[in-house]
């Protein structure tokens, strides 16, 4: 093959990263995309036919010529179509391989991991499948409504008395993508060949992690929230002057804001809305109160009302909206594209770096080779340091700045791979997810205590880390951090875009201490643009992001799901922007700073509707439970009031005839014996017994709650999954260990510190 010239600059913090894509669909080639924004030199080999991407379809007005999802998912790409011979020169000049084949499809040839590890040079490799490595077959680009039945995605949406509702597009897929470029990455610290099996369904359930958590740890019966949950209303998709708005009505603040911008003070003290578990039970009169008021207001004006006095609130905006957002212009989120029918509007990067420039934004075209220059040097090794037990990434330092789900998601997740990650709350401002709640399996008496430390959403996002109770109101406390930042590795946060600036603890103070520190702020719209101050929760995310546009019944305008999906999407997506900065810095000696948009990410798991939006002119349609073009899909109901999802390629309609007379278990083996593909959709308790699930929910135990079970992270390296390192911390729980393992902290002077209020504590108690 011949050498062609490097596409990606030696700057972009992946440069010299060699990706061999041998992967169709959306998982694979996500995770090529990924990597591609990031500097990666990534070759895509697409089998005879080409990638069936190229032809899905994304609603059911999809237009002849190249579909917008392999638009979407392919650029930055180079592509080949070598021998057998230059397949194999080309494993050698790899360092990682995506790719989509089961064991039995690729044994005994070169993909086989037995025959890749005996190479001189073996590439890592990285399966994405739907049921996982071992399984009979891989799954199928139509395959997605199967896998959110299985994984539990499910279990939440839809309304108490209707059917459940599919997320839209193919989310389980997205996020696969995303975790396997996170184990391309991570892979990059092993001394050895590393193989990562995924699938789709072990993902997908890290998606509804927190309430899938939170039902394993409770055993508490688990229901559809429906559109506008009564005990958090005003919420859900609002009907304004010129479409759907999503206020969020979670803190006290929201609820005396919103009244004040209504210009209705007076519903502040109303004994029917005073509190928000009174208010639930009066929800129709409360719209008869405010709904004529969204009914004069345009989705902007009502958005910059909230923003102004830090009511939590989102629009609703579709793919087309998205194209003329000053918000994403101004973050530079869309670039061009070039295509075999000219130019697109596409998605180009979740983040904003300063001096790091963004991917190449071209669509794929004909090339072979890989260049022999600017290899990605090997990871640092911090033999300096007193290692974690175990763990590709061992000697890696994090600290935590985080709250609730998106943030502490990213030391979640690499803190199952090793690295050390120490979470820092204050007693005064500690993390609203702890509660507090009631000991499990303690009777509950009036004046029972309740602990900060069992909440089982907590719990589940922040196992395998460390636990620091540290004032940062304090110069004492803002000073010790910066010591604990001169050893660290990066910092994480996840609070909104202003606090950091008003704790005095900005990227250039961090790097003041140390030059090559990473900073990943990740708050709802970015760190930066016109909108960087406003407030953001999950379902406001799914406002602005392009979910709540797609998500739904046919027939309705506009729903949230209620399942704050956005938090793990933003999560995955910062754990990769971070080990991606952790390269980078092995190239240039200095840190960096990452502004990352969790709005801004999960619009890349929807692209595919930004790329149709600029290209055929028209926003996707809503599709309910449908999977786009496939003869028969959908769910159905059963006599045993389950129901069934069904996606395939045959006409079923015989089968399909009365679903209702059968139970789920007789529908699913009647349509699999006509040939169909189907699964019953499961809650939480049938994921749970689910055979190919229980390999991914992990037992741990907790030294107050006892043995708890939660979400693991579905990273399988070499048939076996991340151990866990601890349990989620109890508050204070490593203080002392952590000064003094990181900064070399003297005896004396922890008792000090303690003694003076800067470290220990509890939370609610100062």
């Amino acid at each position: 093959m011949d050498e062609p010239s490097p596409r990606a600059t030696a700057t972009a913090p992946l440069s010299g990263l060699r990706v061999l894509e041998l992967a169709t669909g959306v998982a694979g080639p996500y995770a090529g995309r990924l990597l591609a924004m990031l500097g990666a030199d990534v070759l895509k080999v697409e089998p005879a036919g080409g990638d069936p991407a190229r032809r899905a379809a994304v609603d059911d007005a999809t237009r002849p010529g190249t579909s917008p999802l392999y638009l979407h998912l392919n650029a930055g790409k180079r592509t080949a179509a070598p021998s057998e011979g230059e397949l194999e020169r080309a494993l050698d000049g790899a360092d990682v391989v995506l790719d989509d084949r089961v064991r039995r499809q690729v044994a005994g040839g070169p993909l086989d991991p037995a025959r890749l590890q005996a190479r001189d040079r073996p590439p890592h490799l990285v399966s994405v499948t739907a049921w996982g490595f071992e399984a009979d077959e891989p799954g199928q680009l139509g395959d997605e409504l199967l896998a959110q039945a299985v994984c539990g995605i499910m279990a939440l949406t839809g309304d108490p008395d209707g059917a459940p509702l599919r997320f839209p597009g193919w989310q389980t897929q997205y996020l696969t993508g995303a975790y396997a470029a996170v184990a391309a990455l991570a892979a990059r610290h092993a001394d050895a060949f590393q193989h990562f099996d995924l699938a789709w369904i072990a993902c997908g359930a890290t998606g509804v992690e927190a309430p899938f958590a939170a039902w394993l740890q409770t055993g508490q019966r688990t229901a559809p929230a429906g559109a506008h949950p009564p005990r958090l209303y005003p919420t859900g998709a609002l009907p304004c002057a010129d479409g759907y708005v999503v206020p969020g009505t979670i803190r006290i603040h929201d609820w005396m804001a919103q009244c004040a911008i209504y210009g209705r003070e007076d519903l502040i003290e109303d004994s029917r809305f005073r509190r928000r578990g009174v208010r639930a039970a009066h929800v129709h009169e409360l719209w008869d109160e405010i709904g004529p008021w969204y009914a004069r207001h345009t989705r902007r004006e009502i958005f910059d009302r909230a923003v102004e006095r830090q009511w939590a609130l989102g629009m609703i905006l579709t793919a087309a909206d998205a194209l003329d957002d000053p918000h994403l212009a101004a973050r530079g989120f869309l670039g061009t594209v070039e295509t075999e029918a000219g130019p697109v509007t596409a998605a180009v990067r979740p983040w904003r770096t300063e001096g790091i420039p963004a991917s190449p934004r071209e669509t794929p075209a004909r090339a072979e080779g890989w260049r022999s220059a600017n290899r990605l040097p090997a990871p640092e090794a911090g033999a300096d340091r007193a290692a974690p037990p175990g763990g590709l990434l061992a000697g890696l330092r994090i600290l935590e700045l985080t709250v609730a789900w998106a943030g502490p998601f990213v030391g979640r997740t690499l803190g199952a791979l090793g690295a050390d990650v120490v979470k820092v709350e204050s007693p005064a401002s500690y993390d609203g997810w702890r509660g507090p709640h009631p000991v499990p399996g303690q009777r509950r008496a009036a004046d029972a205590p309740l602990s900060y430390d069992v909440a089982p959403n907590w719990n589940s996002l922040n196992r395998n880390k460390r636990h620091l109770a540290l004032d940062l109101k304090r110069p004492e406390g803002r000073a010790l951090l910066l010591e604990l930042v001169a050893t660290a590795d990066a910092l994480v946060c996840n609070y909104t875009s202003g606090v950091l600036p008003r704790l005095r603890l900005t990227f250039e103070d961090l790097a003041a201490v140390n030059p090559r520190i990473v900073l990943v702020q990740m708050p709802a719209l970015g760190a930066t643009g016109p909108f960087r101050e406003a407030a953001g929760y999950g379902t406001i995310i799914e406002g602005m992001g392009g979910f709540a546009a797609r998500f739904g019944r046919e027939d309705e305008g506009a729903r949230v799901s209620q399942t704050f999906y956005p938090d793990p999407v933003g999560g995955v997506h910062a754990t990769l922007a971070l080990l991606a900065a952790v390269a980078a810095r092995a190239h240039s000696g200095r840190g960096v700073a990452i502004d990352l948009s969790q709005q801004e990410a999960l619009w890349l798991q929807l692209g595919e509707a930004i790329v149709a939006a600029s290209r055929d002119g028209r926003d996707l349609a809503r599709l309910g439970n449908r999977e786009p073009g496939l003869a028969s899909s959908g769910l159905f109901p059963t006599k045993d009031g389950e129901w069934v999802a069904v996606a395939s390629e045959a006409d079923l309609s015989r089968e399909l005839a009365a679903p209702e007379s059968r139970t789920a278990g007789e529908l699913v083996a009647a349509l699999q014996r006509a040939g169909g593909r189907a699964e019953r959709v499961a809650n939480f308790a049938a994921a749970a017994e689910d055979a190919r699930m229980r390999p991914f929910l992990e037992p741990v135990e907790h030294p107050v709650t006892g043995a708890v079970t939660s979400v693991r992270v579905p990273l399988r390296a070499n048939g076996a999954l991340p151990d866990t390192l601890r349990p989620a911390p109890t508050f204070d729980q490593h203080s002392d260990e952590v000064l003094r393992d990181w900064i070399a902290c003297r005896e004396e002077r922890v008792a000090a510190l303690r003694a003076s209020g800067v470290v220990g504590g509890q939370p609610g108690r100062t």
